[in-house]
């Protein structure tokens, strides 16, 4: 008896791998006062959807319809640069805030916890203002309460760190110090910060001379380095206290790590430039993190660095930079682990060479920077794929995460050109251009791209203006993509065409977030698309199912819930055989890598 075969539903486009665009403009607000610049500096999520920024202001800010006084103004090129955390329900409706009155406190990273606690990590120095010079900074929690940093000076070179625990409702837990000596008379300087599991905490940071951490003795320099020295630091989550820290010791120009991630297989994942100080062609300088000895190029390698959760590291991985001059030639801005896989983005100098990757340079014909993303096995550390952003001008990959589709988002801003760059589009790759011909200053980009293969899948000019805007973080929860970033136009245009005016012509700072739909809930019905779908092959008695290697397992079940077949593999086309089956209806199940499942029923008759 012939049969025929029936999908009672066109079958979907799988969580990561729809060419259509997935992400689209929800909102946006802004922030900042009348008074200096106003910039943000990071955004994150809790488990239960609320937003957290980070941002600095000068004197005065309203954020939100909430308006915040600062420290004075300090004279000359002294600022305040007040902090301010606000933390906001999925509604954008602002539940508490903690900011600081006193000296200079300026976030550079935050991160929850699975209880809903808040960590801040930043940095203090005094003011030298206009009522005399103060020793002093502070911060201010959501129910008043003022922690007081003491003894600091005003100058660059006095910089001190801190790392501070609230409450989810924004009272203060414990605030602890990292300070440079007792006089405090050198710089430490914290990057990065991320949480782990069971709450414990991980910064990096650098320092020029000593690092005294909280709980523990003075750490010194074995060697004289010339301008700064990385480490890397775990606090116990509940008390503050250092559980262990390691730091780079070697006498050349850069030792930073700007970029740190706790990955989704237990690991601590890290990722910076080292800058030797010797000649093109001797590049002598060792050094050694960790009990690891390695020797950086002379234009700051891209430097990837894992460890385990007591410390031990696991390898530190190199990709050099290619000298040309003087000039370094790689900036690294964030890092995200999913899947087996590191992403780390930032930029590079193209006019000074490039970056060399084992299949050979990622390189650049512009005078200044472009843009980069790389993917490394999580295991080893070893290539997967890198691409760049590439521009006549500037472009930067400042921030990653990865969205509910699956999909891997770069956030960044781009210079339409510059006075001795031409002007030009910003070419992503695989067809995808941002045109944006009418700013020289600055615009914000969002990208995404497959993890699989670093395949550009859409491009959003977020915001324009006609003055300078920078794309600073980005976060993920649900469907939503959450951005902040600085800008210092008169009137910035978002993506639907909204407006927002600043209060002053100097940079205030912005929110802006975008759905991200899972093309899970949608459907493949073409052979043009990336996405898997299924077809029928009545003549030879099956379901053949395109683009299966996005799949991680196709399972049939009678209707009973009896599995009948199930399949597994990476090639590109997955044929089930329904010869001998019996009339009636199936259940398809398909998971696609991210994990990702959906259900569709097959009639055969």
């Amino acid at each position: 008896m012939k049969r025929n075969f029936t999908l009672l539903s066109v079958f979907f486009a799988i969580a990561l791998f729809t060419q259509s665009q997935n992400a689209t403009f929800n909102g946006s607000m802004s922030g900042g006062g009348a008074t200096g610049s106003d910039r943000a500096a990071d955004v994150v999520t809790d488990l239960s959807g609320n937003v957290f920024t980070a941002n600095t202001f000068l004197l005065q800010a309203t954020f939100n319809g909430v308006t915040f006084n600062g420290a004075a103004k300090g004279s000359g090129a002294s600022y305040d640069n007040n902090l301010l955390v606000t933390k906001l329900n999925a509604s954008k409706v602002t539940l508490w805030s903690i900011y600081s009155s006193d000296g200079a406190v300026n976030p550079t990273g935050l991160a929850t916890t699975a209880n809903g606690d808040l960590i801040i990590t930043g940095n203090v120095r005094a003011v030298l203002n206009i009522a005399g010079q103060t020793t002093t900074a502070n911060i201010i929690d959501a129910a008043g309460t003022i922690t007081t940093f003491s003894g600091l000076g005003s100058a660059t070179a006095n910089v001190q760190s801190f790392v501070a625990k609230f409450n989810s409702n924004g009272l203060i837990q414990w605030v602890k110090e990292f300070n440079s000596n007792a006089a405090k008379s050198f710089s430490v300087l914290t990057d990065a910060l991320v949480v782990d599991d069971v709450n414990d905490i991980y910064l990096t940071g650098n320092f020029t001379s000593n690092v005294i951490f909280p709980g523990a003795g003075q750490v010194t320099l074995t060697t004289a380095n010339t301008t700064k020295s990385a480490f890397i630091v775990k606090l116990d989550g509940t008390t503050g206290d250092m559980i262990w820290h390691k730091e780079s010791t070697g006498n050349i120009l850069s030792e930073i790590i700007p970029a740190l991630t706790f990955g989704d297989d237990g690991y601590i994942y890290a990722a910076g430039d080292f800058q030797n100080n010797a000649t093109p062609t001797t590049p002598t300088q060792s050094i050694t993190i960790g009990g690891k000895t390695f020797t950086p190029s002379v234009g700051a390698d891209l430097t990837l660095i894992k460890l385990a959760k007591d410390g031990t590291i696991e390898y530190i991985q190199q990709r050099p930079s290619i000298y040309v001059s003087a000039i370094k030639s790689v900036r690294t801005k964030d890092i995200v682990v999913k899947n087996g896989k590191v992403f780390v983005s930032g930029s590079f100098n193209g006019n000074v060479g490039g970056i060399q990757f084992s299949d050979g340079a990622l390189t650049c014909t512009s005078a200044s920077l472009n843009g980069f993303i790389a993917a490394f096995n999580s295991t080893d550390g070893t290539d997967v794929w890198h691409k760049a952003i590439l521009s006549p001008s500037i472009v930067e990959v400042n921030a990653l995460t990865i969205g509910n589709d699956g999909n891997l988002f770069g956030f960044g801003y781009h210079y339409n050109k510059l006075s001795s760059n031409p002007a030009g589009d910003v070419d992503f790759g695989n067809g995808k251009l941002l045109t944006d011909a009418t700013n020289a200053s600055g615009d914000i980009f969002l990208a995404s791209f497959l993890p699989t293969t670093g395949v550009t899948q859409e491009v959003h000019l977020v915001c324009k203006g006609t003055g300078s805007e920078t794309g600073n973080s980005i976060c993920s929860f649900g469907d939503k993509l959450y951005m902040v970033g600085s800008f210092n136009s008169g009137t910035l245009t978002f993506e639907n065409s909204s407006t927002t005016a600043p209060v002053a012509a100097n940079f205030d700072f912005y929110l802006v977030d975008y759905k991200v739909v899972n093309p899970i809930d949608g459907f493949s019905t073409t052979e043009t698309s990336l996405a898997p779908y299924a077809f029928l092959d009545n003549k030879n008695s099956l379901v053949i199912i395109k683009n299966s290697e996005y799949l991680s397992s196709v399972k049939l079940f009678d209707i009973t819930g009896r599995s009948i077949k199930t399949l597994s593999n990476n090639t590109l086309s997955l044929n089930i055989d329904t010869r001998g089956m019996l009339s009636g209806v199936y259940l398809l199940q398909m998971t696609g890598k991210n994990g990702n499942t959906t259900t569709q029923r097959i009639l055969i008759k």
